[in-house]
């Protein structure tokens, strides 16, 4: 039969390694959050890095389509100028509202499309935006040459 004496010292543990499982833990804790943490961090980054391919791909999409309907049409200097040359157009407004309802913060007062016809009929367009929560604007140029 085994008795238990109060007045024996614990001898699992040296006398001067008191704490030191709580201070383990503590450091796993601590490791563990900055490694959530960082977790975290990268899909917010992961998030935004996302979005904003997207709207590169909306502006690649919408630049191409202008070109499609420039090719599509009269590809003289007369005709391409007649259509895309001035905002007041219908071809340019119907594209301008493409424009507006696929990329943010373009509107009639900010990051308005421009399009800049050439002599040789080579076609610029600039398209920029401003995605929700960007400090900076961005930006797709776009150029092509019209031939007959």
């Amino acid at each position: 039969m085994m008795t238990f004496n109060a007045c024996r010292p614990d001898l699992r543990y040296p006398p001067d390694a008191k704490g030191g499982t709580l201070l383990e833990g503590l450091l796993a804790i601590v490791l563990f959050s900055v490694g959530l943490l960082a977790i975290l961090r990268l899909l917010t980054v992961s998030t935004i890095d996302n979005g904003n391919a997207q709207y590169r791909s909306e502006a690649s999409l919408l630049a191409s389509d202008l070109i499609s309907q420039i090719w599509t049409g009269d590809r003289s200097l007369q005709g391409i100028t007649d259509r895309f040359g001035n905002t007041s157009t219908d071809d340019y407004r119907d594209w301008l509202a493409s424009v507006q309802r696929r990329l943010p913060g373009v509107s009639a007062a900010s990051h308005v499309p421009v399009i800049t016809i050439g002599s040789d009929r080579t076609v610029t367009v600039s398209l920029s935006w401003k995605a929700p929560g960007d400090k900076d604007a961005h930006q797709l140029i776009f150029q092509a040459l019209i031939t007959d």
